[in-house]
């Protein structure tokens, strides 16, 4: 029985495939998958209810209890799906995998979902400006971080690819960044900017 290193966390922008990525590598790889909110609601590790955002605020030290207990009866590794990968004791954590959409693409994928203006903006923003990435590297250090752009690569492809990374057999390599900015025209940027505005 391994009690440390033994936690796979597959993070992002809401929106960047994490769920659908989750569940084939969960299958492909044979490995234990759970969902952070749905295990902080399940456990009742919420401390209220946002109603601005549509979304429960959790209880981040009674969640990060808990996985640290839950870590003591890992036997193989165990994936962990969240976008705040933060909440998560570092020193439990071998790989931590970002992934990463353009933030056009999000912006749709988001609108589809029937998102208000306030929401989709405040997460395309967050997805420009790698909130979810720069806190991973702050908690897990640069060599547990590797950030995969999931824009155009369908879900299997990207679950093969954590997988065999997981297992040692490819070359994908921690501490390469995205950087949106870089590629975005500053009116694109400017469009998400007001995320505390009108609802509609």
């Amino acid at each position: 029985m391994v009690n440390l290193g033994k936690i796979i966390v597959i993070a992002g922008t809401p929106g960047t495939g994490k769920t659908s990525i989750t569940r084939i590598l969960s299958d492909k790889c044979g490995l234990k998958a759970l969902n952070l909110s749905e295990l902080a609601i399940e456990k009742g590790f919420i401390t209220m209810y946002d109603e601005a955002r549509n979304t429960y605020v959790i209880n981040e030290e009674k969640l990060a209890q808990y996985i640290q207990e839950l870590s003591r009866n890992i036997e193989d590794y165990v994936v962990i799906q969240t976008h705040y990968p933060e909440i998560i004791p570092g020193e439990l954590v071998e790989k931590t995998f970002i992934l990463r959409t353009h933030p056009l693409i999000l912006e749709k994928r988001l609108v589809e979902r029937e998102w208000s203006k306030r929401k989709v903006n405040e997460n395309v923003m967050a997805e420009i400006l790698g909130v979810v990435a720069s806190n991973a590297v702050s908690v897990f250090g640069e060599d547990k971080v590797y950030e995969i752009d999931t824009s155009e690569t369908k879900p299997e492809e990207v679950a093969d690819l954590i997988c065999s990374t997981i297992r040692g057999f490819t070359k994908l390599k921690p501490g390469v960044r995205i950087d949106w900015l870089t590629v975005l025209k500053p009116e694109e940027v400017l469009k998400f900017e007001d995320y505390m505005g009108s609802e509609d």
